[in-house]
């Protein structure tokens, strides 16, 4: 009697696991979703820049190299100063000493020199256009005599950015509407929103000219920087 009554129990407790499975799967439906990806943009005026300049000397000595370069490094320091450029805005960004040897007549030079380079980066606020021509030319005459960038952009890109990620939520809807209405669906709620990010595009001067007459400032002449922000939006169709 009692092995029947386990037995039995059993079996009700088999019958409740699968009812309650076939339950599950009832109330799981399957949900047609539209997958749809907007892209946002926006600009502002820079208000600010990121100046990459530096020293290059070349010597056959390594230590000769090395001491003119940090004179001639020490003086640009300075004039960048007496421009207007606080000290805690310039950053050593790179420093190197390596072996060269020339090219003459096809041959490799058995005469090694040694070349020292010697970067800094300086972020500066714009304030007006001839600042930043001001600057460069200030630091070329004390001695810098390599510039690899002038890169303007934003102190404070937040407002630009949350503009950009509006004109994305915009153009992915819109893309949604144009697409549900050609396949002759109607969309429901948002299922999911997900960002890649929004983020400014620097606007970098990929050459620098510098003035012949140092009485004259460089032409530098800032512009405006582009936000780009890309969404991706899910909308469950309804059937």
């Amino acid at each position: 009697m009692r092995i029947f009554e386990a037995l039995l129990l059993a079996m009700v407790a088999i019958l409740a696991s699968s009812s309650s499975c076939l339950g599950a799967d009832d109330e799981t439906e399957e949900v047609s979703t539209l997958t749809v990806s907007g892209t946002g943009e926006a600009t502002a005026e820079a208000d600010m820049v990121t100046i990459v300049l530096g020293v290059q000397t070349r010597n056959e000595s390594a230590a000769v190299a090395v001491a003119d370069n940090a004179l001639m490094m020490a003086s640009s320091i300075e004039a960048l100063k007496e421009t207007g450029v606080p000290e805690e805005e310039i950053k050593t960004s790179r420093f190197s000493i390596r072996p060269t040897r020339d090219w003459i007549d096809g041959e490799l030079s058995e005469e090694v020199f040694f070349e020292v380079n010697n970067q800094v980066t300086l972020t500066l606020d714009l304030t007006d256009e001839g600042d930043v021509g001001e600057v460069l030319d200030g630091a070329v005459g004390a001695g810098a005599n390599t510039a690899e960038s002038v890169t303007f952009g934003l102190r404070d890109p937040t407002s630009v950015q949350e503009e950009a990620l509006e004109d994305a939520v915009d153009d992915a809807m819109g893309k949604a509407l144009v697409i549900s209405e050609a396949a002759g669906v109607n969309l429901g709620r948002i299922l999911s929103i997900s960002e890649s990010g929004a983020s400014p595009i620097p606007m970098a001067e990929s050459r620098v000219y510098f003035a012949a007459d140092m009485a004259s400032a460089t032409p530098i002449v800032p512009g405006d920087v582009e936000v780009t922000a890309t969404v991706t939006v899910t909308y469950e169709i309804l059937n």
